[in-house]
């Protein structure tokens, strides 16, 4: 079976819908500012139509970030957090570095969860979007595919991070409240 290409055209920057959320594939717009500058990071390390590789990123433009990235691998049909900032911990509840997704029901069922992640593995593109989870609080996740060293798209480095609507105006001043369909840059 061949392997499949994943690429990007960098150049050429659209909106798509699919699965409950919007695709990022060109023209950017992200709410929350860590969420745009790690994706600035994937954008350019992602060059002659290639998305960026795991090893590329590199972690010091994004540090004030760090907290609230994961990296899930998909190896065979499971999917594995290879790590987890200390947010990510917490708002799981546990450590995840070596775990399964499915161990963690709540966000695997979600919109942020198998259907967002199968989507960026399968379109190579970014995936973002937003969800309200009760009246005082949104997930903002974000979905990156990376390369791995044998120019594999195994890897996904995925931002999340929980606002509270009283921290919405500082922390997502765009952000609009009550969207059906979560926001791709």
């Amino acid at each position: 079976m061949p392997k499949p290409e994943y690429s990007m055209n960098i150049d050429k920057y659209s909106e798509s819908t699919g699965h409950g959320a919007l695709m990022i594939t060109g023209d950017t717009h992200i709410d929350l500012a860590g969420q745009m500058t790690l994706l600035n990071e994937w954008v350019a390390n992602s060059s002659d139509g290639k998305i960026a590789s795991r090893d590329a990123m590199k972690p010091a433009q994004f540090i004030s970030e760090l907290a609230y990235i994961s990296v899930l691998e998909k190896i065979d049909s499971d999917l594995f957090f290879r790590l987890s900032g200390s947010e990510i911990r917490k708002m799981l509840g546990r450590e995840t570095k070596g775990h399964r997704l499915v161990q963690f029901p709540k966000l695997a069922n979600s919109q942020s969860g198998v259907r967002a992640i199968k989507t960026a593995f399968a379109s190579g593109q970014p995936v973002s979007g937003t969800d309200e989870l009760d009246q005082n609080t949104i997930h903002f996740w974000l979905r990156l595919p990376v390369m791995d060293r044998s120019g594999e798209v195994t890897q996904l480095i995925c931002h999340d991070r929980m606002i509270d609507h009283s921290m919405l105006e500082a922390e997502a001043p765009r952000y609009a409240m009550n969207r059906t369909i979560g926001r791709a840059a």
